[in-house]
């Protein structure tokens, strides 16, 4: 089974890069096979709309889409821009539309979300991916969602050798277990019926 982490931020050595770093680093000897891809490395996708003749913008689609369909499961780390979507993450919600990828690279495949912010926010990123993310990627979102706030205290904690981790900071890394292990088992179970799926979504793929 493999899962993709996508890391929404645009900086580079983001927070939500390290977040992904650290749930690679706990996970991944899970029997999961584990890729994170920070897309701020994938600049290019900002001006995906223009024609489809840069030849860097090219590339960078078709790397990101084929680990999109290679996945069985997604965790996105959303960070809280102004109150917003970082607008790579929107944009490659909206890449993988079935026009944009041609196909669906995410459809009936179960997503974990994940809001991140630097003070006392992060819940904006999840209502934003819940409400509409969905719509054209026909991704499944899961029940659980994981907010974490004033996320550099949170990841200085986990890095601290010997750390003793508050009350609430064993909470997060509780429902951050509780939403992989949920994942794994969804990705299991709409693995089978997927295909099915998705030529249902093909009939309508651009939503309601």
């Amino acid at each position: 089974m493999k899962l993709v982490i996508l890391s929404g931020s645009g900086r580079k050595e983001s927070n939500s890069l390290k977040l992904g770093q650290f749930i690679l680093g706990k996970f991944q000897s899970r029997a999961l096979e584990i890729e994170l891809i920070d897309l701020c490395q994938y600049g290019s996708l900002l001006h995906y709309y223009e024609p489809l003749t840069n030849q860097q913008l090219l590339t960078e689609k078709e790397q990101l889409l084929h680990s999109l369909y290679q996945c069985d499961g997604l965790i996105i780390i959303a960070p809280e821009w102004g109150g917003m979507l970082p607008p790579i993450l929107h944009n490659t919600l909206l890449l993988t539309a079935y026009g944009s990828a041609g196909g669906f690279p995410l459809a009936h495949k179960p997503a974990f979300a994940i809001g991140v912010s630097a003070s006392g926010g992060g819940h904006n990123p999840i209502s934003l991916l819940k409400g509409y993310g969905a719509k054209n990627p026909h991704l499944v979102w899961l029940p659980f969602h994981l907010i974490i706030n004033n996320i550099e205290e949170f990841l200085a904690a986990l890095n601290v050798a010997g750390s003793n981790l508050t009350s609430r900071d064993l909470q997060l890394v509780s429902r951050l277990e509780i939403g992989i292990e949920a994942l794994t088992l969804y990705a299991k179970q709409l693995s089978p019926i997927r295909n099915e799926l998705v030529t249902l979504s093909e009939k309508h793929p651009f939503g309601q």
